[in-house]
């Protein structure tokens, strides 16, 4: 058995600066992990982050430090949100840095948790010590495998820690260790949430068709009915791959390749789709890739590419060259940047976000293979018309990224965006109200900034052609009981609370969740950012600290030694 200080689940963004808050303390932490790779998405090809425009929720601590190093490299570092946009490696190369600097931590990736043991006080006829000892209620040790299905599987063990943080995107540790947690969408009755549930009268429509000439089902569709307004359901948004392409012609330029144990006839349905939509381009979004952001700055280049350069202050320079995007503007200032890819909705996601670390791998190459084999088809197929190729001719896969961590093929993505999972059930819960109210909370940990936007979560076949997605919210301002407006549509600040990171008290003490939080459905499409679990799980890190050095565990801690040491490091934990 290995003994640690710390034990974390998830090499994220949000695992990641847990424990290297810990490692600097001199806690000894390991980060265990059923991937091959670190850093979630901010590796796995989330180059485009929608990160608060008007503050760093970030700002005074490890997560700062991530941003200005990776600025520093990639030129965008004139606001907030500029510097969450970068190219997957660039992220990679900066996160690598910053865990070989810090000797007190120990990777343990491609190892997927076999059992969670849990403690036990007993005395010598196999009873409890007395009436009140404590029996299962915290985590002893974790046993792990490695992950045989990968291509560098791990070694796996006994892992045994005072403090265990799950950082997971699917809160794996949390469903291992029997600790209560929701998924999917609560009944609009749960919480007095209006937009909570199914809502089958805010739909989007589309006029492709997810039904062949024989009425079978394609990709992703259902024929199932919404679900009346207001109920339950285990239904997650749409996930989707993130990606870095490049349009510079030679050997950095990597075209669409056809993906490992590419079958045209798997592929009926996009080559139908061609033939009936030429003018499918490279930032159509549904099929390939929007919005599509410079992935780099480059001041010289924006001076000639931007026709009132000199007027502008460099905040609009770096903004305008950012999105400077156009299928014309692209052509004229080739370059790499980052896209975001179409949407995979309905009952995969649902699955994706409860399934076991083999078959949520199994899932990831399933879906590489369909959207890397689509862009295939489009640019190199002659089955396609000729203008959808020309379409699609310049552009291709980076021959700079993912070439040792991928999925499928070297050049994709190492992950899968998944916006949500796996939620705590912890001591509170952050609900809509909390979130467009801007509460305060007098325990916080953590504060963000962003819109409740949720995706759609399910893509159902029209009977006369066509689909329709449903989940979208559609947020609306309203009055309070005293008249005054709320605009609960806004960008409006939330913070998270110490006691939606913990478990209630009895259910597993020394179990901490830095990702997948104690919130609404609702709640958690304005939470789910990187930025804003970013923050958190820096803030996790010092509560585990706080744990450790008071010989309390998480879930008993009181809240004013905590926040003592977040303001003592700096952080940012409330806005007001």
């Amino acid at each position: 058995m290995r003994k640690f200080d710390v034990f974390v689940h998830g090499a994220t963004p949000s695992g990641i600066f847990s424990a290297i808050v810990c490692a600097r303390a001199g806690k000894s932490v390991v980060i265990q992990a059923p991937e091959s790779s670190i850093g979630g998405m901010i590796t796995g090809g989330l180059g485009i982050t929608d990160a608060p425009h008007r503050f760093k929720n970030w700002a005074g601590g490890v997560v700062e430090e991530f941003t200005d190093a990776v600025s520093s490299i990639t030129g965008y570092n004139a606001s907030s949100f500029l510097q969450w946009n970068f190219p997957p490696s660039v992220a990679h190369r900066v996160l690598s840095r910053m865990i070989r600097a810090e000797p007190n931590i120990v990777l343990a990736l491609g190892e997927t948790i076999t059992q969670v043991i849990r403690n036990e006080i007993v005395d010598q006829d196999g009873q409890p010590d007395s009436a009140v000892a404590e029996r299962g209620t915290r985590i002893a040790a974790i046993a792990t495998e490695g992950c045989s299905w990968l291509r560098k599987p791990g070694k796996g063990g006994l892992y045994a820690a005072k403090v265990y943080i799950d950082a997971s995107y699917n809160g794996g540790l949390m469903a291992a260790a029997n600790v209560p947690w929701r998924i999917g969408r609560e009944a609009a009755s749960q919480f007095g949430e209006d937009y909570a549930g199914a809502n089958p009268g805010c739909v989007t429509e589309r006029t492709y068709d997810v039904v062949d000439e024989k009425g079978n089902l394609t990709k992703y569709g259902g024929w199932r009915a919404f679900e009346p307004k207001g109920s339950a359901d285990r239904r997650s948004m749409a996930m989707g791959f993130r990606n870095c392409i490049t349009n510079i012609p030679g050997d950095s330029n990597l075209r669409f390749p056809a993906p490992p144990g590419f079958d045209i006839r798997d592929f009926s349905d996009e080559v139908r789709l061609a033939q009936k939509a030429g003018s499918i381009r490279i930032n159509t979004r549904e099929h390939a890739y929007r919005p599509i952001y410079r992935a780099t700055y480059d001041a010289e280049k924006a001076k000639l590419a931007i026709p009132n350069f000199l007027q502008l202050g460099e905040q609009e320079r770096q903004n305008t060259w950012l999105r400077l995007s156009s299928i014309k503007e692209m052509t004229e200032y080739r370059d790499k940047f980052s896209a975001n890819g179409s949407d995979i909705r309905g009952e995969v996601s649902s699955e994706y976000s409860e399934a076991t670390d083999k078959r949520r791998h199994e899932i990831r190459e399933f879906l590489a293979y369909r959207e890397l084999g689509r862009l295939h088809i489009f640019q190199q197929r002659f089955e396609v018309p000729q203008v959808v190729r020309r379409n699609f001719s310049m552009w291709g896969l980076c021959a700079d990224e993912w070439q040792d961590d991928y999925i499928l093929t070297p050049g994709w993505p190492s992950e899968l965006y998944q916006r949500e999972g796996r939620r705590l059930v912890g001591q509170v819960t952050i609900n809509f109200w909390h979130a467009v109210y801007e509460v305060n909370w007098e325990d916080s940990i953590a504060v963000g900034q962003y819109i409740l936007d949720s995706k759609a979560k399910t893509q159902t076949a029209r009977p006369f052609g066509g689909t329709k997605f449903e989940g979208h919210l559609a947020v609306k301002t309203f009055q309070d009981a005293n008249g005054a407006e709320v605009h609960a549509g806004n960008a409006n600040y939330i913070t998270v609370p110490l006691r939606a990171v913990v478990p209630p008290v009895g259910e597993c003490d020394n179990l901490i969740v830095s990702w997948g939080i104690s919130a609404s459905e609702v709640a958690f499409t304005a939470i789910r950012l990187e930025p804003f679990l970013s923050a958190v799980g820096e803030a996790c890190g010092h509560v585990a600290l706080t744990s450790l050095e008071m010989e309390v565990p998480p879930a008993k801690l009181s809240y004013a030694p905590v926040q003592n040491r977040l303001k003592k490091a700096g952080l940012t934990i409330t806005r007001f």
